[in-house]
């Protein structure tokens, strides 16, 4: 069966556990070991018929470019801000990229990074280059093979639950993004999306509309790539570099 060219949203949504699952360690996949590449970084899809080599050129140029400002902006609430950026291939998918942050021990908020940088794309600034290759560049804080995904997220969500209760807050709402780009084994949303649900404490609820959290994972080829970020679809716009412009224009 033949696969859509971008990966697209499944409707299904989780329910929330009774409680967190304690659950196991996942490996990082050996194509990004090899690479010595960082689990934090972007997921980049390309535009239309561009060339993904042009599309993950820009967006490290991008990310690069936005490095100073970040720092300057940031510096206070980020330990080990990243410097540069690194291009790493994706076994099996010839139509999407990843960018890694450097170093690969950077403590750069990658979701708050990328919303960060929609922003600005959207504000028109000078100092990053209008992208033309790029159709998203999705933020990711984790990254597994495709079956250790709930592993995964029961090592990526945990911080962001000890970031809510920092603010006071004892509940948020989210949703699960669940997304397929050339899978090699199709899982099914319901599933998925079930799974990630366990990982999360009592007291989150879903919320279609206007979730305070959206859990974004993202299955290409053999591997998975996990994040969450705030304000998905006001401030980050879906991460559809397209739709910054549009508000720029």
């Amino acid at each position: 069966m033949s696969q859509p060219e971008e990966s697209q949203p499944m409707d299904s949504q989780p329910t929330p556990s009774q409680g967190a699952v304690t659950l196991p360690e996942y490996a990082a996949p050996e194509w990004l070991n090899s690479a010595g590449a960082s689990q934090r970084g972007f997921f980049i899809t390309r535009q239309g018929a561009s060339e993904i080599a042009l599309a993950s050129d820009e967006a490290q140029k991008i990310i690069e470019s936005a490095a100073p400002e970040w720092k300057k902006g940031h510096g206070k609430d980020d330990a080990k801000p990243y410097e540069s950026a690194k291009i790493v291939s994706l076994p099996d998918v010839d139509n999407a990229a990843y960018v890694a942050l450097e170093p690969s021990d950077c403590s750069t908020d990658v979701g708050a990074l990328a919303t960060w940088i929609v922003e600005q794309l959207g504000e028109g600034a000078k100092f990053l280059q209008r992208p033309t290759h790029i159709s998203r560049m999705i933020p990711v804080e984790g990254i597994s093979g495709e079956l250790d995904l709930v592993a995964l997220a029961a090592n990526v969500l945990p911080k962001h639950f000890d970031a809510i209760r920092r603010r006071g807050l004892r509940s948020a709402t989210y949703e699960v993004i669940y997304e397929e780009l050339h899978p090699s084994v199709h899982l099914f949303p319901s599933i998925v999306n079930a799974a990630i649900g366990d990982c999360l404490p009592e007291g989150y609820e879903i919320d279609l509309k206007k979730p305070s959290h959206s859990i974004i994972c993202v299955v290409a080829g053999a591997t998975a790539f996990m994040s969450v970020v705030e304000h998905y679809r006001e401030k980050s716009k879906h991460f559809a570099l397209h739709k910054a412009l549009s508000a720029a224009a």
